[in-house]
């Protein structure tokens, strides 16, 4: 995304994630695939970048889904797919602390690989990779089969009508403008169906719709119209969603702006509180900027959350203070 604001792009990816929740991709042509929920997208790696998936979710049979868009595919686009997929394992095994353990095996999920083509791309051989020891299939979704127009228009006078979108428009109206060829004529229909969207009455699936777009269409837009649009979305967003919710969330920024600093139990109660905000699908950076935290602060807490899934809060926060006694120490 350039120099879009990391921030802004957690905040249309959540909601993004938010509007594919409880819904079958039917309209993509796979009835078969029912989203239940995200799932948290940072996957460590021994190298010193940070490989980043944005569109991981569980299925309501427990299975995972990744999906993307291509608008160009090749064999590095393939070996990036397989990478991924790696680190999900690994990522899943270590949480449920079956590395070493004979039984894990039978624990690892079913991944669904999804990959939405855009109209630049008619078909693919969804056997995407076969080395004799490994074999990759895709579940592909062709854009180039959906009438534009006609979708365009059904949405367009049910905006105009101040209806609401049923689930498949909405599904509908995030992909449309990868249903065209060309460069040019993508970022054109953005902005069109980025209009519409803003026109839609109810606030939250207005969000989904301009989170959503900007997630799948990202690559083709102009990066000073794309973050004009993020600033749409914004932050006061992600602080409504938050305190939304009340005292707990009253509470934990308390704890963190040190009305109760040092207090053991206060400590617990505020690696609870980002544990919830964690299963629930919120990005670190959020979590830090609403708690008023130092993003590494929150970044630690979370990987201790993942990493050692069966400590409590309480045998956490001991963990986070004698570190930091370490370092005092040390200082």
């Amino acid at each position: 995304m350039g120099d879009i604001a990391y921030q802004n792009k957690d905040i249309a990816l959540k909601y993004f994630g938010d509007a594919l929740k409880n819904k079958k991709l039917t309209v993509y042509g796979l009835p078969h695939i029912k989203i239940k929920d995200s799932r948290p997208t940072n996957l460590p790696a021994i190298e010193a970048n940070e490989l980043r998936i944005d569109n991981l979710f569980i299925l309501e049979d427990d299975s995972y889904a990744l999906i993307d868009y291509e608008s160009t595919f090749g064999i590095q686009d393939i070996i990036k797919y397989v990478n991924y997929i790696a680190r999900i394992l690994k990522r899943f095994i270590r949480q449920e602390k079956g590395r070493r353990s004979g039984k894990g095996r039978k624990r690892l999920p079913i991944i669904h690989l999804i990959i939405i083509f855009s109209a630049d791309i008619s078909d693919i051989d969804p056997n995407i990779l076969d080395v004799g020891c490994m074999q990759l299939k895709i579940e592909p979704v062709y854009l180039l089969r959906m009438d534009t127009a006609k979708v365009l228009s059904k949405i367009q006078c049910k905006v105009e009508m101040k209806e609401a979108l049923d689930d498949d428009e909405l599904l509908e109206l995030i992909v449309l403008p990868l249903t065209v060829k060309g460069r040019a004529e993508k970022q054109a229909l953005a902005e069109e169906t980025v209009r519409l969207a803003q026109e839609i009455r109810d606030e939250e699936q207005r969000m989904q719709a301009i989170a959503g777009i900007l997630t799948f269409a990202d690559k083709i837009l102009d990066r000073d119209y794309a973050k004009r649009i993020k600033e749409v979305i914004g932050m006061n967003k992600v602080e409504q969603l938050f305190f939304d919710e009340g005292v707990e969330m009253g509470i934990a920024k308390g704890i963190a702006r040190g009305r109760v600093k040092g207090a053991a139990e206060g400590r617990a109660e505020l690696i609870g509180c980002i544990r919830k905000k964690l299963k629930k699908g919120y990005a670190v950076i959020e979590i830090a900027e609403v708690l008023e935290l130092e993003a590494l602060y929150v970044r630690r807490i979370a990987d201790l959350i993942q990493n050692e899934p069966e400590d409590s809060d309480v045998e956490i926060a001991e963990k986070l203070f004698r570190e930091e006694s370490v370092q005092q120490t040390a200082g």
